[in-house]
């Protein structure tokens, strides 16, 4: 009586990869803030952060005043659920593999609403009485803009993007 040996490596790689997904969709959105000052702001920012499924934040260069677990527009207390890093280089704590996309209204952003929104991607918000640091927007793969007449606060802005990314996902899967 013969029988071949599998490695028991071999086995569990057969097994990955016949295996499929129950993942509801692919890939992952990080959210960065570039030198975020109100923490008001922040705190809203957070919460829509945890609202969406936002794997990760990255406050890069905050004001030292802001502090994440103490927020009162943060209810949820997203530190607790979702990893906050706090760098003075963003690109320093954004994940391998990832597309940075700076959200600013400049003249040549493309619009939110016909943007097609990468796989994995990291969204970089500018603070709230300026913009995004042009050092951050040269490494940026695409600058986006919510069409408005004016520009919105840092909550609001997160809320949206992240809100169009899961309808746009959203559509794409069930059709």
């Amino acid at each position: 009586m013969t029988s071949e040996y599998t490695p028991r490596s071999k086995r569990n790689l057969d097994r990955r990869i016949k295996r499929k997904s129950t993942l509801a969709q692919r890939g992952f959105a990080c959210l960065a803030f570039d030198r975020p000052k109100d923490g008001v702001n922040v705190g809203h920012s957070l919460r829509a952060a945890l609202g969406f499924n936002a794997r990760m934040v990255i406050l890069g260069d905050k004001d030292p005043g802001i502090n994440v677990r103490k927020l009162s527009t943060d209810p949820g207390r997203a530190y607790r659920h979702v990893p906050i890093l706090e760098v003075d280089d963003i690109f320093d704590a954004m994940p391998n593999d990832c597309t940075p996309i700076a959200v600013e209204l400049t003249d040549d952003a493309l619009d939110l609403a016909t943007f097609v929104h990468p796989e994995r991607a990291c969204y970089i918000f500018g603070p709230e009485n300026g913009s995004v640091a042009p050092e951050i927007l040269d490494k940026c793969k695409y600058v986006v803009k919510i069409p408005t007449t004016m520009s919105l606060n840092l909550g609001m802005t997160v809320n949206i993007v992240m809100y169009d990314r899961l309808a746009k996902s959203t559509r794409n899967r069930d059709s």
